[in-house]
């Protein structure tokens, strides 16, 4: 008998045979279907950064990486690979060797860091803008030059990033350029200028003509009011360094013109200088500021400013409250007016004819009124900080410079802002600049502003010099007014020269004795005659050339002289 377990395998056997497909006739399997093939194929695989003829004469980090293999890393796409190339360029560049590598391969370096910053980690953009200011520092000017359309680019397009949080890290990286690269915002200000303002702007439709309005950005880390103050006040500081750059190439220029030398029998004396720039960047060729962009920035900026700080204020409703501010405000007072105050100075000093008269047109007629509604109707400002001290300076320049008349009691109202305390030295020389050139001040005025002047001169070395030529003038126009105590003591800090005194304070104190003895200036003349040998003598004992400084010195005893025989001829 067969067994169940044969039926099964005699069942097998027969599905085997049916499933076998048959051979038809006259045809054959083709040979070799049963033969095992040998042959194999090679190819060379290429692992980057890892041949051992890679020349690493420069510096390497401690995993044996040089520049060109970490800056190629910043490009990859995964992200622990990004994160540890910017790592080990962080160790390059704080190398001992770094300022000659960063010199040398400048250009790789932030066409390969920059692009980083706008990345959508976090991390990496953090990491990457924190690198710019070792990339930076051993950088001249020079050799940045030809990179700014690179950088502005970058920097633009993180300002204006659909990503609020890249936004805001643009505003970090615009802190980095003010620090380390000042030449780059300078000539490029008036293009971050709109990509900055476009974070906090709605642009209005339907053609109402009154500009832009704020926008309503509020993020979970900060309000939109937070984020206004933030922008406006990377825009004050862009401006301000615009600024100071143009009264820095102003006093350069003037220093120049009025150099003094002793004079020696052939001595060489050149019409024009003869020292050429050490470089000249391309940009330099064509005009990039325009009145024409000055007047679309102040069309831009001003609708802001005024919104900012009419919903800032939304909650005082109290009219005679409307000078008191907290603290908080008054920091905000101050970035507001700086903006408007410093745009306007750029807008007037690039303006020459008829298109300076167009800007103050267009000033006059869009802004003037609001300006003075929510902004001069309340001066003098008052607070805890001192903020609002220097706020009430700035607008007062403000004003002055956009209004041709000026009534009494806002003219009071400067002059005690001007003789106020905790202002800063150019402002508060800028402002005695503006009123002691107006004839409607009166005595007592025009004393307060002079007295404010003399402390400019004891306290800042900086604007020592433009407030004693300002002071000088007044001596002269005005010899009968508070001015002549500051003349008297003249001839006495000359003789109480310092150790160490600078040879160009020494020649400012002569030459405004000179320019004033010139003038038959009477205190002068019978102060300075009366301590003529003490002065003499302490001229003399200084550790500075004094064969220039004595015969200035003859020439101001000469002019003394004159003016001391006819006070003697009139009283006889």
């Amino acid at each position: 008998m067969v067994s169940k377990k044969e039926k099964k395998k005699d069942k097998a056997k027969t599905k085997l045979k049916k499933q076998k497909t048959k051979t038809a006739p006259g045809k054959h399997l083709p040979k070799g279907t049963n033969v095992t093939k040998t042959e194999f194929r090679v190819a060379k695989i290429v692992i980057p950064s890892q041949s051992s003829n890679i020349n690493r004469s420069g510096p390497t980090t401690k995993k044996k990486l040089g520049l060109k293999e970490v800056l190629g890393k910043l490009s990859h796409f995964s992200l622990t690979v990004r994160t540890d190339g910017l790592e080990g360029l962080k160790e390059l560049l704080t190398s001992a060797c770094s300022a000659s590598l960063i010199n040398a391969n400048l250009a790789f370096i932030l066409s390969s860091l920059v692009p980083v910053t706008q990345d959508k980690e976090r991390k990496l953009r953090r990491l990457a803008i924190s690198l710019l200011p070792l990339v930076l520092s051993p950088v001249s000017p020079s050799l940045l030059s030809p990179l700014h359309s690179l950088l502005a680019a970058h920097l633009c397009c993180s300002l204006t990033h659909i990503d609020p949080r890249i936004q805001q890290d643009g505003l970090t990286m615009l802190d980095t350029l003010l620090d380390k690269a000042p030449s780059f915002i300078r000539s490029h200000y008036t293009t971050l200028l709109p990509n900055c303002l476009d974070q906090i702007s709605a642009k209005k439709s339907g053609g109402s003509g009154k500009g832009p309005s704020v926008a309503a950005n509020i993020t979970e880390s900060m309000t939109a009011l937070q984020w206004r103050v933030l922008v406006l006040t990377r825009v004050d500081r862009m401006l301000d360094t615009v600024v100071q750059d143009k009264e820095e190439t102003g006093k350069l220029s003037s220093t120049q013109a009025s150099k003094s030398i002793v004079f020696s029998p052939g001595l060489f004396c050149p019409l024009a200088s003869t020292t050429s720039p050490s470089w000249l960047p391309v940009s330099s060729l064509s005009n990039q500021v325009t009145s024409s962009n000055m007047q679309t920035n102040i069309k831009l900026v001003m609708p802001l400013l005024m919104e900012t700080w009419v919903e800032a204020r939304a909650d005082d409703t109290n009219t005679r409250k409307g000078s008191t501010l907290t603290s908080e405000m008054g920091d905000l007072l101050l970035c507001l007016a700086g903006v408007m105050d410093r745009l306007t100075r750029l807008a007037l000093d690039n303006s020459e004819g008829g298109n300076r008269d167009s800007v103050l047109k267009l000033i006059k007629q869009k802004f003037l009124v609001d300006i003075d509604q929510h902004f001069l109707s309340f001066l003098p400002y008052t607070s805890q900080g001192k903020s609002c001290d220097q706020a009430n300076a700035i607008l007062c320049c403000l004003s002055l410079a956009v209004r041709e008349a000026v009534d009494d009691y806002m003219l009071e109202v400067v002059v005690r802002v001007t003789a106020s305390k905790n202002i800063a030295p150019g402002t508060r020389l800028r402002l005695a600049n503006q009123l002691l050139c107006r004839d409607e001040l009166t005595v007592e005025q025009r004393d307060m502003v002079v007295l404010a002047l003399v402390k400019v001169v004891e306290m800042d070395a900086g604007k020592k010099i433009a407030a004693v030529n300002l002071l000088r003038e007044q001596a002269m126009k005005w010899p009968q007014t508070g001015v002549t105590r500051w003349v008297e003591n003249l001839p006495s800090q000359l003789v109480n020269l310092e150790e160490g005194e600078k040879r160009v304070q020494v020649e400012l104190l002569l030459d405004t004795c000179l320019e004033l003895a010139r003038s038959c200036n009477k205190i002068l003349a019978r102060t300075f005659l009366v301590r003529w040998s003490e002065i003499l003598g302490s001229v003399a004992s200084s550790d500075l050339e004094t064969e220039g400084l004595i015969q200035k010195l003859n020439f101001i005893k000469y002019h003394c002289d004159v003016t001391d025989s006819q006070q003697e001829m009139v009283l006889a």
